[in-house]
């Protein structure tokens, strides 16, 4: 068996205490990730990690292993990127995680380019709203909104602008709003990104996916306050209308995090990639 992987597996294990979580980490099987942690003891012919029904605990040799085996893997990953910076030939997988709906506008259309640009860059881009970190699962980071006091390094890419709208049709069936405390008579259509906090009063519809809120608006559903990014194309083609201009929220600030420190060769280029274009 690889030892290598098999350090590796054994010090994602000793982070994480979950081996499902490491098996998917390294697109592996729980039982393989269990072989590749058997392995490592056979060879050094004592045990590693002792096991329960609820958690996995170091042994001692576990635990002087884990430094070891940490020292080793950065050593062996500092080397790579020494390599990878003489040469300039960036290589590797690049896991970027963003919000759905401005991964779906923003990200998407210039993924290709990125690829085309770095062949030996592999990207891993999920879209989530979740509050998540930046880990040992995620490389880079886009987040909207103001940020928590955070280790990570911060980089602001742009401003993301919201506005209330509704459909002609709904408007005209149930009158134009004029100030946020009128849309308590009004249906509300709300987005939870999971937070709990909801901006609309009394939401009739509630869901995480701006899309849903945008065509439930266009069917005449209701009020709905989601970003000018995603509403745009409709409120130009006046299948909108954007109202209670004077109350818009104040926009809120996207910005590109990664943990702070040098960066692997690959993950750099990725990240100035991004900066350079999503600035614009």
């Amino acid at each position: 068996m690889d030892q290598i992987k098999s350090m590796q597996v054994f010090v994602a294990v000793a982070q994480q205490r979950n081996f499902a979580r490491v098996a998917e980490q390294f697109n592996l099987s729980a039982t393989m990730v269990g072989k590749h942690i058997r392995s490592l003891e056979q060879r050094l012919g004592t045990p590693l990690i002792t096991r329960t029904t609820r958690r996995q605990t170091l042994t001692e040799a576990g635990r002087y292993y884990l430094a070891e085996c940490s020292q080793i893997l950065e050593k062996m990953q500092q080397a790579e990127d020494e390599i990878q910076r003489i040469t300039r030939h960036p290589r590797g997988l690049v896991r970027i995680n963003v919000p759905v709906s401005y991964g779906n506008l923003v990200l998407a259309p210039i993924m290709a380019e990125l690829i085309r640009c770095h062949p030996e860059i592999d990207i891993d881009l999920q879209l989530d709203n979740a509050r998540i970190s930046v880990d040992e699962q995620v490389d880079v980071l886009i987040r909207i909104g103001e940020l928590a006091e955070t280790t990570l390094v911060a980089r602001r890419i742009g401003d993301y602008p919201l506005c209330y709208c509704a459909s002609p049709d709904y408007l005209e069936q149930h009158g134009t709003p004029e100030t946020p405390k009128a849309l308590k008579q009004h249906h509300c259509l709300g987005f939870d990104g999971g937070s709990g906090q909801r901006l609309l009063p009394r939401p009739r519809l509630t869901t995480n996916s701006g899309n849903v809120l945008m065509q439930a608006a266009l069917d005449n559903g209701g009020i709905i306050l989601q970003p000018k990014l995603l509403l745009q194309p409709h409120l130009e083609q006046g299948t909108l209308v954007e109202i209670l201009t004077a109350y818009a929220p104040a926009p809120m600030p996207i910005n590109l995090l990664y943990q702070a420190g040098q960066q692997p060769l690959k993950n750099r280029t990725v990240i100035d990639f991004l900066l350079a274009k999503l600035r614009r």
